[in-house]
């Protein structure tokens, strides 16, 4: 993944940029880091080659990072994480959706472990921004993000998409088992021997009821052989926020 950071203290910028390396490294996550101290070069370099997340110091001249921000909700897709020293503009930012921020602080300790929550938040948001391509008679060829895949049914011969907001299903002919195999990665789980679920919407599972519960509030069936491994990848999912 190309991820940017952007600040214009060149001394934080290279401490910052060792730091997120290291943090990157121990979860095996193969990254390209470029650094700038001023905001437009980055937007040469990201209409060039897009990063896929950057992170942006707020207090910077010319552009602010909210500035930035604003910029890059507008031309497509880019994880934004602030980073400040001004802990009093942090409310101020949720207004342009980030990721999550990171406060600047004299001991270094402090920073790494924050950032290594964000970090460990970025790497699950970038694998479910994998776009798969499904395709039937009736629709054509559609791209879909897994992140807005709730979760995927097995209905006789079919496989059956369902999505976030209400959005339509697509049904494909495919096998369930080829699919949990090839999602796992993407935080899927099979539940039950027609459901493999998002964990991403799972709220919590019941075993006395055997179902998994979502945010939204509807539950889907879950097989007693399944309970054991859903409750781990679902701590495992969970720790990792």
């Amino acid at each position: 993944m190309r991820i940017a950071v952007c600040d214009d203290n060149a001394v934080f910028l290279q401490f910052f940029k060792s730091m997120l390396a290291n943090e990157l490294e121990s979860r095996s996550v193969k990254a390209e880091i470029e650094t700038f101290t001023k905001a437009e070069s980055f937007f040469y370099c990201h209409g060039k080659k897009p990063f896929a997340a950057i992170f942006l110091d707020l207090d910077m001249p010319e552009m602010t990072g909210f500035e930035v921000a604003r910029q890059l909700g507008q031309n497509g897709n880019c994880f934004v994480i602030f980073v400040t020293s001004h802990q009093e503009l942090v409310y101020g930012s949720f207004n342009f959706r980030p990721l999550n921020f990171i406060c600047k602080d004299p001991d270094a300790d402090v920073m790494k472990d924050r950032l290594h929550m964000v970090a460990g938040q970025l790497t699950d948001a970038l694998k479910q921004e994998k776009t798969v391509v499904l395709e039937n008679r009736e629709q054509g060829r559609i791209s879909v993000k897994l992140r807005d895949v709730t979760y995927i049914e097995s209905n006789s011969h079919s496989i059956i998409y369902h999505f976030a907001n209400n959005k339509d299903t697509i049904a494909v002919r495919d096998s369930i088992g080829e699919i949990e195999e090839a999602y796992r990665k993407f935080d899927f789980i099979r539940v039950h021997k027609k459901y493999i679920v998002n964990l991403k919407y799972v709220f919590n599972i019941s075993r006395s009821n055997e179902t998994v519960i979502f945010k939204s509030g509807s539950e889907l069936p879950m097989s007693r052989g399944y309970k054991n491994a859903v409750d781990d990848a679902l701590t495992e999912y969970l720790r990792r926020k």
